[in-house]
């Protein structure tokens, strides 16, 4: 039996065997190149900032993009444009970004938690239409791991209460939903493109949309609520309340050219993810995602749990899993937590009030219950991801997946060591008030 690297043997996978992502190409460098030649860096119609929002906006096949200056303000603007207003409701998924839920925050209104499904690790539909209110004026979709949400159901529940879905499209770019590509199922959609979504730009967001008027009140928001149109002169006008969220040019100048390897990215990641479910499935004491039976995945992360009941472990879940990450790490692997709580656990949704001042940190804190989304909070506890933000699935060889899988063989062949073992543990939320 190979001795394990936190126990003093070799790993089994060098460091120089990772490709870093993002991917720059030298067309991505000429693409960039071209833009600061042409010495228009900045503004509302900037060229490249302009073909950027078509391209996307074909892809995805809808009628408009806004570029904005990342994912939450695209988020922000998708539920200012289907109506969300201060005092409302906008119920978001409890495992998810916290970009997701403090969108909502921006525009004023209050966050409604549902817990997700165990297989998908999305918002759960069966729990949806319980949650729905008088209040409620936006459901998020999130597109968690890149795994499309099942969005049949909730739309059509959403139909039935006369509530707009907001797709949160930040770690799906191009994955499609029974063959349509996911950003053009809700009224509005939004997603980031930061250095390490599939499609990426470095930072920054895009917004989509059918609507002329949600692509209009999104604009407004980006620019001071003016209304800036290609060539017109600017007006500076203010119509209502905007802000300075406007995409840049340089950004949008690469991820144009990344949007033309997106397809090629995508496919990548699902042989890679494909490569190891084959070698980790029916392995004792861990369960790789399963696929999509609605579509594709792009796998920003490979979501590995660790089963402590197979393995006869009796202690905090969340013990094995860090002690397995741990061990992994050791033998080379691209290993990582994304998400060590629900974001309902974290301390900005346990205050008793969610609006910021200088103080905040001085108001106590109300008790956390993870029973109240049990999937979520057992979701945090025994997940760890394969690849990292650096080092995704979406550039790395085949033969790598193959090293992984003897990395996860090896680790688990050596339980007793790795249960034995110093390790740091992650970030883990209070149950008390504070």
């Amino acid at each position: 039996m190979a001795t394990l690297a936190i126990a003093g043997g070799t790993p089994l996978i060098a460091p120089y065997r990772h490709r870093s992502w993002p991917d720059i190409t030298e067309d991505d460098r000429r693409a960039v190149d071209r833009a600061l030649r042409r010495g228009i860096t900045a503004g509302p119609n900037a060229p490249e900032l302009r073909a950027l929002e078509e391209e996307y906006a074909a892809y995805v096949g809808v009628r408009h993009c806004v570029a904005t200056n990342a994912g939450t303000a695209s988020l922000h603007a998708a539920l200012a444009a289907v109506g969300v207003r201060p005092g409302g409701q906008v119920i978001v998924p409890a495992y998810t970004f916290v970009a997701s839920a403090l969108a909502a925050v921006h525009q004023g209104a209050d966050v409604v938690f549902c817990d997700v499904d165990r297989r998908s690790f999305n918002l759960d539909p069966t729990l949806l239409e319980a949650l729905i209110t008088d209040r409620t004026q936006a459901i998020m979709a999130v597109h968690i791991h890149g795994e499309p949400a099942d969005l049949d159901p909730i739309l059509a529940i959403a139909r039935r209460h006369g509530v707009p879905v907001v797709e949160d499209n930040s770690q799906a770019h191009g994955i499609r939903y029974k063959g349509r590509v996911t950003g053009s199922f809700g009224q509005a959609s939004g997603a980031s493109i930061n250095q390490s979504k599939n499609l990426s730009g470095g930072e920054g967001g895009l917004f989509t949309t059918d609507d002329e008027d949600h692509a209009r009140t999104a604009r407004r928001m980006v620019l001071y609520g003016e209304d800036v149109l290609p060539e017109v002169v600017r007006p500076y006008w203010s119509h209502g309340v905007g802000w300075n969220y406007r995409g840049q040019e340089m950004v949008c100048a690469l991820a144009r050219s990344q949007l033309r390897r997106l397809e090629e990215y995508n496919t990548r990641a699902q042989a890679n993810a494909e490569r190891l479910t084959a070698g980790l499935t029916g392995h004792k004491g861990i369960q790789p995602p399963l696929p999509s039976p609605n579509g594709g995945c792009s796998y920003w992360k490979y979501a590995l749990r660790v089963c402590p009941e197979e393995l006869g472990f009796e202690g905090d879940p969340r013990d094995l899993r860090d002690r397995v990450l741990y061990a992994l790490r050791g033998e080379g692997v691209e290993t990582g937590i994304w998400q060590p709580q629900p974001v309902p656990a974290q301390p900005v949704f346990r205050r008793a009030t969610q609006v910021w001042h200088p103080r905040t940190d001085a108001v106590p804190l109300r008790r956390w219950d993870r029973s109240a989304f049990p999937v979520a909070s057992e979701l945090c506890d025994i997940t760890l991801n394969l690849g990292t933000v650096r080092h995704p699935l979406y550039v790395q060889d085949p033969a790598l997946m193959d090293d992984y899988i003897r990395a996860v063989d090896k680790v688990m062949a050596n339980l007793d060591t790795v249960l034995t073992a110093p390790v740091e543990y992650s970030p883990r939320p209070t149950d008390t008030p504070c």
